[in-house]
């Protein structure tokens, strides 16, 4: 009898503790850190490098020789198209707005140069062009692509400082030797416009890293150059020429963005 009173005790103590126990609270476990919201909204700045390559289009309209006096216009004479190429570095800042997978945007850039060549010109002569600096205001349309990428085409104006000369070669001979000498140069600003693609990735919420290609192309401008003898700075001849330039540009570089918050988190 005292057997059987122990045994029923015994499991009555252990049903108590068992519903005990599962009323106990199960921590829930933890909520995982929701993904970044990835988003193209927002100023940025940034830095790139690049190379360029383009040609100058020299024609001779007219000249007048003080001396004589005498004056001749209205010509239209091709005397030297001059490849040149090089490398560039600058700027960008620009401001993007995204709705759904559509970007717009507005950049302005402004990079260094070092794009320069020279060819042959007015028979024994030869012209160089070198560009020392490039600047352009466009506006961007671009699609988002695999979340974090997109891909846009751009376009608008630009400006371009060329410095353009004339110079008599070099050469040896019964005189002796004499050195390349400049006869005459102006330094001045093109305006034109540009048309690019190019594709950006988000490598992380603040940071993207893009590269670009553009295609410049500047209007006809008119140009006094005075020709001067080597041994004098007298002007044998004032000589007009429309110079027209085209600019092609690759470049690679990175923005930061600013104010691009930290993921949304869901509050309870």
């Amino acid at each position: 009898m005292i057997r059987k009173a122990i045994a029923a005790a015994a499991a009555l103590f252990a049903t108590t503790t068992l519903a005990s126990a599962a009323d106990l609270a199960v921590k829930a476990p933890p909520i995982a850190a929701p993904a970044p919201i990835w988003s193209w909204t927002g100023f940025y700045i940034g830095a790139h490098v690049g190379a360029g390559w383009g040609e100058t289009e020299s024609t001779l309209t007219g000249f007048a020789v003080p001396a004589i006096p005498i004056a001749i216009n209205n010509l239209s004479f091709p005397f030297s198209q001059t490849s040149s190429s090089g490398f560039l570095g600058g700027v960008q800042a620009g401001y993007n707005w995204q709705a759904g997978w559509a970007v717009i945007g507005v950049q302005g850039d402004f990079a260094g140069a070092d794009i320069k060549g020279t060819s042959p010109c007015i028979v024994i002569l030869s012209c160089t062009t070198k560009t020392d600096w490039l600047a352009t205001v466009s506006g961007r349309l671009g699609a988002v692509v695999l979340d974090r990428g997109l891909v846009y085409a751009k376009g608008g104006a630009a400006w371009m400082n060329t410095r353009h000369s004339v110079n008599l070669p070099g050469f040896g001979g019964l005189l002796g030797a004499v050195e390349r000498a400049e006869l005459t140069s102006r330094e001045t600003t093109h305006f034109g416009w540009l048309v690019g693609l190019g594709t950006e990735w988000q490598v992380t919420p603040n940071w993207t890293a893009f590269i670009e290609y553009n295609y410049l192309q500047f209007d006809r401008k008119n140009e006094t150059f005075a020709i001067n003898p080597v041994l004098t700075a007298r002007t044998l001849v004032n000589v007009n020429a429309d110079l027209k330039n085209t600019l092609s540009i690759a470049k690679v570089g990175v923005n930061y963005k600013f104010n691009w918050g930290a993921p949304v988190v869901a509050k309870y």
